[in-house]
């Protein structure tokens, strides 16, 4: 499968060839997506046409023909697997509270009137749910080939943040995926696209799967080579339909208020990641329970403007993000722009502000209270384990009755001790409660990379240039457990403030780092005879400890200890030990060595990994290799 990083200079390589040429984009699209569809069909007529011929000489054939009937089922055998991979996708309904008919009439009502106006085929059914978004969802009935069934999901605290006319707005941008009247051709790219993605997602988390692994491995094979070579023509073809949708949507109501939906969203977004779901987790301290006024509480967010600063920012950052490559949807700068309409001045007028009657009000009418009460039972009972585990923990944090001054109450601890504590506070209270203990770890162990990336985090949250720098120098420690979560975090912090060449570079360090990670695990999985192995360089101090988890197991007669040569991830040792369970041949030393094996790995400690060998197992060359080397033998039980 192609790395990330090779995805989006493909991506960015068609869409330099194919600038400002839709039409070429648009024929370049359909020839590989019919050069997908020829393939598959090819393979599995391929594989049925000829399992049938080779299944019927076989029965024409005395003697001989045996072995040519059981090679035609086979072959049939495989076509059918790939039919059924290709057809029968891993499709989970989409949930939420299913819209009656006979509830909230005005809804069904703008639905109705703006699927016949734009030419959209029937909505299976209209679910609400507690999301802030809207969205179509197709599962094709028969997977690549089509004949899909849609729904339309709404969330209402999206209903509840918007004016009726931005509702429509957003709904009507959502048919214009589906349109039979307004860029057919584009929309049929982008359902088949959808299919397509599904399967190939499908096929990824099966592959596995005995069935999957056997009757679809070619068109698994094919599919990694395809699939990325699709998606980047298709992907710069769905931003297309975006803006499409987006006209659409413009046409059906006006240009102003589809540009107002799109900002509210945007600014509405950033308000509810920063502040509003802040402060409901915040009563975890408080309450053993979610509270059960999940929307009562979303209104009065939504009624008031946030706080001058709070909000100013948000705005910023909604104006200046920029859309990555895992993304169809173009920036929000940029389809607002491409409505006639200057993003600037709708930044000049702030924080969209509270409209005088909500969507919800308006379209669900008498029965908005029902379904209000739904969203708020549902996200409480979704929420409730997580919720109760961590009023637990912020509950024993409050016992530890914190001073101050956290050098003043942990004088005893280690720089490990402490950093689980600054753990623990962290994920109950956010890094901000625990920036004390945060300091503090760093000021004993300067070189903590976990604290480190932390820090880096809180400072960047913060707004301090220097976040960047510290989560920067954490990418480049190479770390296998630090270095993801930081280049992410700083990917992300680089794609929301617009930058995106930088996010790139930081997606490229991210890719080279993860094929390294690959390779040293791959390193780490096995030893040989022709590996290079090294001296295991221990202290005295930490070989003790060695000798001891080796005296410990009452079956381990001798053992050696060497260090494998490591090209990934050298600082990271990976320590061989060689032991033995006695001289005796025959089955019962082997057994010994093998239940000795998993005996070492839990109680010999070494400061790196452990890799345990005999002279019985899988790795004997290995461990023969080792034991010839009498410098190396650490351990010797004495005779009784």
């Amino acid at each position: 499968m192609m790395e990330r990083g090779r995805f989006d200079e493909l991506v960015e390589a068609i869409e330099r060839r194919y600038e400002n040429r839709p039409q070429a984009l648009k024929r370049s699209t359909w020839f590989w997506l019919l050069l997908g569809y020829g393939v598959v069909i090819a393979m599995t007529v391929t594989l049925i046409g000829g399992g049938l011929a080779v299944f019927i000489q076989g029965t024409l054939i005395p003697g001989a023909g045996v072995f040519l009937i059981l090679l035609g089922g086979v072959l049939i055998t495989f076509g059918l697997g790939q039919i059924a991979a290709l057809v029968l996708m891993d499709q989970a309904p989409p949930t939420g509270r299913k819209l009656e008919a006979d509830e909230a009439p005005d809804l069904h009502r703008l639905i109705e009137l703006l699927r016949t106006d734009l030419d959209v085929p029937a909505i299976s059914s209209v679910l609400l749910t507690d999301d802030y978004n809207a969205a179509v969802v197709q599962h094709p009935r028969l997977g690549i080939f089509g004949w899909p069934k849609q729904w339309l999901i709404l969330g209402v605290p999206l209903l509840l943040s918007m004016s009726t006319q931005e509702a429509a707005s957003v709904i009507a941008h959502e048919f214009g995926h589906l349109s039979r009247r307004h860029g057919q051709d584009g929309n049929r790219i982008y359902r088949m696209h959808r299919s397509w993605e599904q399967l190939f997602a499908t096929l990824q988390n099966n592959r596995r799967h005995g069935f999957v692994r056997f009757t679809a491995a070619i068109l698994i094979r094919f599919l990694n080579w395809y699939w990325p070579r699709f998606h980047a023509r298709a992907f710069l073809q769905s931003r297309q339909q975006e803006f499409q949708a987006d006209r659409i949507a413009a046409d059906s109501t006006n240009s102003e208020f589809a540009a107002s939906a799109l900002w509210r969203i945007e600014c509405t977004s950033q308000l509810l990641n920063q502040e509003f779901w802040k402060s409901v987790w915040d009563l975890t301290e408080s309450q053993p329970e979610p509270p059960a006024d999940l929307c009562a509480r979303l209104r009065k967010a939504f009624q008031h403007a946030p706080e001058s600063a709070g909000a100013k920012r948000w705005c910023e950052i909604s104006l200046k993000r920029v859309s990555g490559n895992e993304d169809t949807h173009p920036s929000m700068s940029e389809r607002i722009r491409a409505l006639d309409i200057d993003p600037q001045q709708l930044a000049l007028n702030g924080f969209p502000p509270a409209p005088l009657q909500t969507a919800a009000d308006r379209l669900l009418g008498t029965d908005c209270a029902v379904m209000e009460e739904y969203v708020s039972s549902h996200w409480r009972n979704s929420v409730m384990v997580i919720w109760q585990d961590r009023h637990r923990r912020v509950t024993a944090i409050r016992r530890l009755s914190r001073p101050n001054e956290a050098a003043d109450q942990y004088p005893s601890m280690t720089a490990a001790e402490l950093w689980d504590q600054t753990r623990r506070i962290a994920d109950v209270q956010g890094l901000e409660a625990a920036e004390p203990e945060l300091r503090l770890v760093l000021a004993r162990q300067p070189d903590h990379v976990g604290a480190t990336f932390a820090l880096g985090q809180l400072r960047m949250i913060q707004g301090h240039p220097d976040g960047e720098d510290i989560l920067a120098h954490v990418v480049s420690l190479q770390n296998r457990e630090w270095t993801q979560p930081a280049g992410q975090a700083l990917e992300q912090h680089f794609a929301a403030t617009g930058r995106k060449d930088q996010a790139r570079a930081v997606r490229l360090q991210l890719d080279a780092f993860e094929k390294a990670r690959k390779e040293a695990e791959k390193e780490r999985s096995a030893v040989t005879r022709s590996d290079h192995f090294l001296d295991h360089g221990l202290s005295e101090s930490e070989l003790s400890v060695v000798k001891a988890g080796l005296k410990k197991a009452e079956h381990c007669q001798d053992a050696w200890l060497a260090r494998k040569e490591l090209k990934h991830f050298a600082h990271e040792a990976l320590f061989v030990l060689a032991v033995d369970s006695g001289k005796s041949a025959g089955s019962q030393r082997a057994n010994r060595n093998d239940r000795l094996i998993t005996s070492l790995m839990l109680n010999v400690e070494v400061p790196g990994r452990l890799f345990v060998v005999t002279p019985t197992g899988e790795f004997r060359s290995a461990a023969g290799a080792i034991m010839k080397q009498p410098g190396w033998k650490i351990f010797e039980r004495p005779a009784n």
